[in-house]
C-alpha cells in the first residue's frame, strides 16, 4: 500500500488507497483524505477539504456514483465492533448462554445461523456486514462461532485500537532552540552515552563536546594526530563503544582511533589501526549483551567497501599488544595496529571480515543487526543500493544480498521488533523493507520534495522521522502509512548543509545539526489529566513561613504565589526576567524580599507586590547560567558560572543597578562552583563540580579548608593540599573492602554496590559534581566528630563530612544508574529526602545517622534507614523543601513535568498546587498491622529461610559426593608463573611510603578545645574572661569644677595689612621705549581706518547703523583732535600718571549706547595715544 502526500503551504494531507472488506482488491474511487497536523509558521488557511476541517471518509457509492452498500473500513471507527454499545454486547452475551455444542457446552452458531441471530438481536445492519464479522470471527475456519470466539476477537480489536490510537497521535514539540555548541566546522554526529548520562558531540576539526542531559555544555576537548598537522585533520565519524567505556574515531588519514572515556584530564589515544586502503566514512559497533567479551566493529569506506572487526576478549584488550623486555614495565604507548596483520590473522584477539559490493560508490552508512545476525550498508548507486552481509565461519568474505533502488538510498534504520528496515532515498522516498524480500518494498511513504537524509523509529509509538535536504521533517505512522506531522519553516535558513538527526526516545529529545550549528527540537511529554502548575518546567520553589505560602519559578520567566493550606493560587507575576529563563529563587531571611535569577546574568529583588527595587549584574552584562543565590546578613552570594565567588554588598544597594564587589578570598577553586551552604556565625561551604568542597570564613572571605572525595587508586593522594588543617586524609580501597564483613545482607549489597560505582565514578569524568550542600544546625555542638555538613551530585550518592577534621564520614548510593540528584532536609535535621532526574524521591531518617566518627576508621557505607520511596513526578526534579504545618512534616518538590506536587514524609501525595480541589492537611497517623498478618508473614520468613538452607545443604552434598573441597580456594600467587614473576618484581622495588592519616593534634581542633587555629597566632592560649567588678567613675567626672576652670577670652592679634603693588612701582611700562614712533602712528592710522570701514559695511544693511555711524565718526575725529593735544603735554606726566593712564584701556568692540546706537569700533587705548603724543 502507498502513501501519497500532498504538499500545501500551511498543511499536508495524505491519500491513502482504499481496500475492500478482505484488503486484497484496490477500487479506484475509495481514496480517503486524512487530515494531519503541521508544525509550520502560522499562515492565511483556505477553508476546505484536507485543509482545516476534517470531513468524514467518502463511501464507496459516493466515489463510484453507484448504489450499493457501503463497505465496512479499516479506518474512521465505522468497523461493526466499534458501533456496538453496552446494552446489544449484553443481548449478544444472553444469547450465548443457553445450552448448546460449543465451548463450556454453550451455544454455537454456524454463518447463515449467526446472520439470523445478528439481525435479530441488532436490527439494523445488513447481512453482508454480518457476514464478514464472521468471516472475522471464525479465523480457524471451523465453520462455528460461540461467545468465546466473540468475546477474543471484540477484545483483540480494542487493543488494536487502543495501539492505533497511541500511534497515530501527533507529537507535540516545544519550541526549537539552537545550542551554543564550541565547535568551528561541521558536526558529524552526536550520540547519548550511558555510562556517563552524556551527551557526546564531535566535529570534522576534531572537537569532542560533551553535555549534561539538560544539554548544558560541560567540556570541550580538542583531539591532536601525530600523523597529520592539526588544521588538515578530518573526522569523518565515530561510534561509542559503551561495554569498555572507550570511542572509536575514524580519520581521512586512513586510520581508525580508539580513545579512553576512562580518564579525567584528557582523552587518551590507546589503540591505531592505520594500512586502511580507502578513507573510513561510516562506523558501528555492537556487543553482545550475553558474552561481554565479544564485539563487532564494522565501518564503511569510499570505495564501497565493508569491513568488520570482531573482537573476542575486550574485556582484556582489543588489540595484541607488544611484549615489553624482560624486567620493564608496560608503558602506556599507544599501540599502532595495522589492518594488513588482522586481515591475515596475526592479531589473537580480533579477526576480520569484509565484502566490496557497492561497486566502488561511497558506502553512506553501515549497522550491524544483532536479530539478523548480518551487516547492513546502504550507498547512493541504483545497483546494490542497500546490501546485507552475513560473515560465514572461518571466513574473510561475506555472504550477501542486495536491494536495487533508484538513485541510491542515503541512510536506513532497523526496526527489530518488527523485523523492518526503513530507508532514505534520493528519490524523496522512504521505504519499508522486508529485510528477506529484496524485489519491492512493502511500504512506499512520498510526501518529501527533496532527498531525504536521515529517517530513524520512533520504536515506542510505532512511528518514523525522516528529515530532508529542504528541511523539512515529517512524521510517519508506521501501520497506518500516513504522514501524521509536517514540520517546517522553523529550522535555520541558509544554502545546502550537512544534517544529521538523532532521536533520543528516552529522553525525548531531538537533536538535528546544520553544518556547525546544534539544535534541540524536544517533544512535550504525554500527560492525560496530569495537573500543570506551570505552562512550562519549573525550575525553584520556596517556602514562606512568614505568610505560609509557597513560591514557584519556571523557565518561562513566570513567578506564582500558592496558600499551602489548600493549594489555591494567589499571585502570579509574568515575565520576571523578560524572555530569560528562571534559573533559581531565594528568600531573604525577613522573607519580605524575593530574588530571582535567569539565564540573563542578572539578579533581580522583589517584593510580594510585584515591584522590582534592585537589578544584580552578576553576569556583568554577559548571559550565565545561575545555579544559587544565598542570602546573608550583609552579602549576597551569587554562584554557578565562574571559579570565583560574585558578592554584592548591601552598603552598594543605594542604586537601581547593583555592581558585584570583590570577593577578598579570590580563587580557590578549580572548576565552576555549582552550589554553597551557610552555618552561622561564619561558617560558608562552597561546592564545584570537580567535587571538591571548600570551607570558607565567611567574614574574613578567607579559605580554612579543603575538603576532596576519596581517590580510588591505592598510594594516590590528593594534588591540592588544604590551607589550614594539612593534607586531606586518603580513604583507601582497603578500608572500604574491609567494611564488607557485616553480616547484614541488605547493608553488604550497599556496600558493594558502592564499591563499584566508586570505580565507575573515578572512571566517569562527570562523577562527581556537587549539586547540592547542607549544614545540619542541630549537629553543630557536637563534639564526637559526626557528620555535620551533606553533599550529593554525581552518580546518585550522597555523603556526609565532618568539618572538625576535615574528613569523610559516611557515604552511601542514594539512587543507582543516576546522573545527578539534589536534597533537602528540615530543621530538625530528622529527616533528608533525594530527588533523582527520573522523578523518583526518598526520604531518609537520619536522627541517629553518623553522630560519632573516628577519623582513624574506614568510612561508613551503610544507608541511614529508609522511610519512603515515592515518585511524585514524571520528569526530573528540580527542588525540594521541608515545612511543617499542623504537626506535619510536609515535602514540596517541583518537577521539569510542570508540576509542583505536596506529600508528607511517609510518602502519602496530598495534592498538587492548581488542582480544582482544595485539600485539607492532617496529621497521618500509619494504620499497625493486625497480628495475623505478622504472624503469617513470621511464618512465610521462616519457610524461606527453611527453603534456603534446604539448597545450601543439598549444595554441600553435591559437592562432597562429587569430591570437591568448598573451602578450597586456588592460591594464584603461588601456584601460577605469572604471580611468581609479579611476586619477584615487587619484592625487588623498595616499599613506598603509604598515605597515613593526620595525627589528632591541638591546633587542629581549636573549634574543640579552644585554642587558636594555624596561623601566626598558633602559639598563643585563650581562655575565658575574666568577670569584670562595677566601675567606678573617675574624680574628675564626678567632680568637674576642681579639674576645669572657666575660659577665658585672650584678644586676637591683627595682621598689619600690606602694602598695595602699585604702591610699590617706580615706572610705568612705557611702549614708546619698545616701538620706534612712526609704528605707533601707523598703527593708530590703520586702527581708525579699520573701525570706519566696519561701521560703513553695516551701515549697509541697517539705515540705523548708517544714521548712528555719523556721529560716531565725528566722536572719532574728536578724538583723534584730542589725542594730538594730548601729546604736548605727555612729557610732563609722572611716571605714576602715566602707569594709570595705560590701565585705562578703551575696548575696540562695537558697544551700545544709551539709545541703542552702535559705539565706534576703533580700538585704542589712552596709554598708546600718551605715548604717541610724547614722541611728537
Amino acid at each position: 500500500m502507498e502513501a501519497k502526500a500532498r504538499d500545501s503551504e500551511n498543511s499536508s494531507t495524505v491519500l491513502p488507497n482504499g481496500t475492500n472488506g478482505e484488503g486484497e482488491k484496490e477500487e479506484a474511487g475509495a481514496e480517503r483524505e486524512a487530515v494531519t497536523s503541521t508544525a509550520e509558521l502560522p499562515g492565511p488557511r483556505k477553508a476546505g477539504r484536507g485543509k482545516d476541517t476534517a470531513q468524514p471518509p467518502p463511501s464507496s457509492a459516493a466515489s463510484t456514483g453507484t448504489d450499493r452498500e457501503t463497505k465496512i473500513l479499516p479506518f474512521g471507527g465505522e468497523k461493526i465492533e466499534s458501533r456496538l454499545n453496552v446494552l446489544e454486547l449484553q443481548a449478544m452475551q444472553e444469547a450465548f448462554m443457553i445450552e448448546g455444542s460449543g465451548y463450556d457446552n454453550k451455544l454455537s452458531l454456524d454463518k447463515e445461523e449467526f446472520i439470523q441471530k445478528m439481525t435479530d438481536i441488532l436490527k439494523r445492519q445488513s447481512n453482508e456486514e454480518y457476514a464478514e464479522l464472521f468471516d472475522k470471527i471464525d479465523v480457524t475456519k471451523d465453520g462455528y462461532v460461540d461467545w468465546d470466539k466473540i468475546a477474543s476477537h471484540m477484545l483483540l480489536e480494542y487493543y488494536e485500537k487502543d495501539d492505533r490510537v497511541k500511534a497515530t497521535q501527533v507529537p507535540q514539540w516545544k519550541d526549537l532552540k539552537v545550542l551554543q555548541s564550541p565547535h568551528k566546522d561541521t558536526i558529524q554526529k552526536i550520540k547519548y552515552h550511558k555510562a556517563t548520562q552524556r551527551y557526546i558531540s564531535i566535529s570534522k576539526e576534531g572537537c569532542v563536546a560533551l553535555w549534561s542531559p539538560q544539554c548544558k555544555l560541560q567540556k570541550s576537548v580538542t583531539i591532536s594526530v601525530d600523523s597529520v598537522k592539526d588544521k588538515d585533520l578530518w573526522v569523518s565519524d565515530y561510534v561509542l563503544l559503551p561495554n569498555i567505556n572507550k570511542i572509536a574515531l575514524s580519520l581521512t588519514s586512513k586510520e581508525i582511533l580508539f580513545y579512553d572515556l576512562s580518564t579525567k584530564l584528557d582523552f587518551s589515544c590507546q589503540y591505531k589501526v592505520e594500512g586502511l586502503e580507502y578513507t573510513p566514512l561510516s562506523l558501528d559497533y555492537w556487543s553482545n549483551p550475553d558474552n561481554p567479551s565479544e564485539a563487532f566493529l564494522v565501518f564503511g569506506d569510499v570505495g564501497g567497501q565493508v569491513t568488520a572487526l570482531n573482537f573476542t576478549s575486550t574485556h582484556i584488550a582489543l588489540f595484541e599488544r607488544p611484549t615489553p623486555p624482560v624486567g620493564e614495565e608496560e608503558a602506556e604507548v599507544t599501540v599502532t595496529v595495522q589492518l594488513s596483520n588482522i586481515a591475515k590473522g596475526r592479531d589473537k584477539y580480533c579477526k576480520m571480515a569484509r565484502h566490496r559490493e557497492h561497486n566502488g560508490e561511497w558506502t553512506r552508512q553501515v549497522r550491524y543487526a544483532a536479530h539478523l545476525e548480518c551487516f547492513i550498508s546502504c550507498s547512493t548507486t541504483a545497483r546494490s543500493s542497500m546490501v546485507l552481509g552475513w560473515v560465514e565461519k572461518a571466513a574473510r568474505s561475506m555472504r550477501t544480498i542486495s536491494f536495487n533502488v533508484s538513485q541510491g538510498i542515503h541512510c536506513f534504520d532497523y526496526h527489530e521488533q518488527m523485523n523492518l528496515i526503513v530507508t532514505g532515498g534520493v528519490n524523496h522516498h522512504v521505504s519499508l523493507w522486508n529485510p528477506y524480500v529484496t524485489s519491492k518494498p512493502i511500504g512506499l511513504l512520498r510526501g518529501h520534495m527533496a532527498s531525504v537524509v536521515n529517517v530513524q523509529f520512533n520504536t515506542t509509538k510505532g512511528q518514523i522521522l525522516s528529515f530532508s535536504k529542504d528541511k523539512v521533517l515529517r512524521v510517519w505512522d508506521i501501520q497506518q502509512q500516513l504522514c501524521l506531522q509536517r514540520v517546517a519553516g522553523i529550522f535555520p535558513k541558509g544554502p545546502e548543509v550537512y544534517t544529521f538527526l538523532q532521536f533520543d526516545e528516552e529522553r525525548l529529545k531531538m537533536f538535528i545539526t546544520f553544518n556547525n550549528q546544534l539544535t534541540l527540537l524536544e517533544m512535550k511529554p504525554e500527560m492525560k489529566d496530569k495537573i500543570l502548575s506551570h505552562d512550562k518546567p519549573i525550575t525553584s520553589v520556596l517556602y514562606n513561613r512568614t505568610y505560609n505560602q509557597v513560591i514557584s519559578g519556571c523557565q518561562g520567566s513566570t513567578v506564582t504565589v500558592w496558600i499551602i493550606d489548600s493549594g489555591q493560587k494567589v499571585k502570579q507575576f509574568e515575565n520576571c526576567h523578560g524572555n530569560a529563563e528562571i534559573t533559581t529563587m531565594a528568600l531573604d531571611p525577613s522573607d519580605t524580599r524575593l530574588y530571582t535569577a535567569g539565564t540573563d546574568g542578572t539578579v533581580k529583588v522583589w517584593d510580594f507586590n510585584g515591584h522590582c527595587h534592585h537589578l544584580l549584574n552578576a553576569g556583568r552584562d554577559s548571559a550565565v547560567d545561575i545555579t544559587q543565590v544565598l542570602v546573608l546578613k550583609r552579602t549576597v552570594l551569587v554562584m554557578g558560572w565562574d571559579r570565583m565567588i560574585t558578592v554584592f554588598r548591601f552598603q552598594a544597594f543605594n542604586t537601581y543597578t547593583v555592581q558585584p564587589s570583590d570577593w577578598k578570598g579570590g580563587q580557590e577553586h578549580q572548576d565552576d562552583i555549582l552550589c554553597g551552604a551557610f552555618s552561622d556565625p561564619n561558617t560558608l561551604a562552597t561546592g564545584s563540580y570537580d567535587g571538591e568542597i571548600i570551607l570558607w570564613n565567611n567574614q574574613g572571605e578567607r579559605a580554612s579548608r579543603h575538603l576532596r572525595q576519596r581517590v580510588r587508586q591505592k598510594g594516590k593522594t590528593s594534588t591540592r593540599q588544604t590551607t589550614t588543617a594539612g593534607s586531606v586524609p586518603t580513604v583507601t580501597r582497603q578500608g572500604t573492602v574491609s567494611s564488607l564483613t557485616s553480616t547484614d545482607e541488605k547493608a553488604a549489597l550497599s556496600r558493594e554496590v558502592t564499591l563499584l560505582s566508586l570505580e565507575d565514578e573515578e572512571n566517569s569524568e562527570f562523577g562527581n559534581p556537587i549539586t547540592r550542600m547542607l549544614f545540619l544546625e542541630e549537629r553543630r555542638d557536637n563534639l564526637e566528630g559526626g557528620g555535620n555538613l551533606v553533599s550529593c551530585g554525581g552518580n546518585g550518592f550522597v555523603r556526609f563530612w565532618s568539618t572538625g577534621d576535615s574528613s569523610l564520614v559516611s557515604e552511601f548510593l542514594a539512587h543507582p544508574h543516576i546522573g545527578s540528584i539534589i536534597m533537602a532536609t528540615d530543621d530538625s535535621n530528622r529527616y533528608l529526602a533525594t530527588g533523582d532526574v527520573d522523578g523518583n524521591a526518598k526520604v531518609w531518617n537520619i536522627e541517629e545517622y553518623c553522630l560519632k566518627h573516628n577519623p582513624d576508621g574506614p568510612v561508613c557505607t551503610d544507608p541511614p534507614p529508609l522511610l519512603c520511596n515515592q515518585t511524585p513526578h514524571l520528569d526530573s526534579i528540580n527542588q525540594m523543601l521541608f515545612c511543617r504545618r499542623n504537626d506535619c512534616d510536609l515535602i514540596v518538590s517541583c518537577s521539569s513535568d510542570c508540576s509542583v506536587a505536596l506529600w508528607d514524609v511517609h510518602g502519602n501525595i496530598i495534592g498538587y498546587f492548581g488542582q480544582e480541589e482544595k485539600w485539607k492537611i492532617e496529621e497521618y497517623i500509619p494504620t499497625e498491622k493486625p497480628e495475623e498478618e505478622e504472624e503469617r508473614e513470621g511464618d512465610e520468613d521462616e519457610e524461606l529461610q527453611q527453603a534456603l538452607e534446604a539448597e545450601e545443604d543439598m549444595t554441600e552434598l553435591m559437592f562432597e559426593e562429587e569430591g570437591f573441597d568448598v573451602d578450597y580456594r586456588h592460591n594464584t600467587w603461588e601456584k601460577t608463573y605469572l604471580g611468581k614473576a609479579y611476586q619477584d618484581l615487587r619484592v625487588q622495588k623498595r616499599e613506598r611510603k603509604q598515605p597515613t592519616n593526620i595525627p589528632n593534634l591541638p591546633y587542629l581542633t581549636w573549634e574543640k578545645t579552644g585554642q587558636a587555629p594555624a596561623g601566626p597566632y598558633k602559639s598563643l592560649e585563650t581562655s575565658d574572661l575574666r568577670k569584670m567588678s562595677v566601675l567606678k567613675k573617675p574624680d574628675f567626672v564626678v567632680h568637674p569644677h576642681k579639674y576645669f576652670g572657666q575660659r577665658t577670652e585672650t584678644p586676637v592679634e591683627t595682621v598689619p595689612k600690606l602694602p598695595s603693588l602699585t604702591d610699590g612701582l617706580k615706572a610705568a611700562f612705557d611702549e614708546k621705549t619698545l616701538f620706534p614712533k612712526y609704528i605707533m602712528e601707523f598703527e593708530l592710522k590703520m586702527k581708525s581706518v579699520h573701525g570706519m570701514m566696519s561701521a560703513s559695511k553695516k551701515g549697509r544693511s541697517s539705515k540705523n547703523i548708517l544714521a548712528a555711524s555719523k556721529p560716531n565718526l565725528s566722536l572719532q575725529s574728536k578724538q583723534s583732535m584730542n589725542s594730538i593735544s594730548s601729546k604736548q603735554s605727555a612729557d610732563n606726566l609722572s611716571p605714576k600718571s602715566r602707569m594709570k593712564a595705560g590701565l585705562q584701556k578703551v575696548q575696540g568692540f562695537p558697544d551700545m549706547g544709551k539709545k541703542g546706537h552702535l559705539k565706534p569700533l576703533g580700538k585704542t587705548t589712552t596709554s598708546e595715544t600718551s605715548s604717541s603724543s610724547v614722541h611728537t
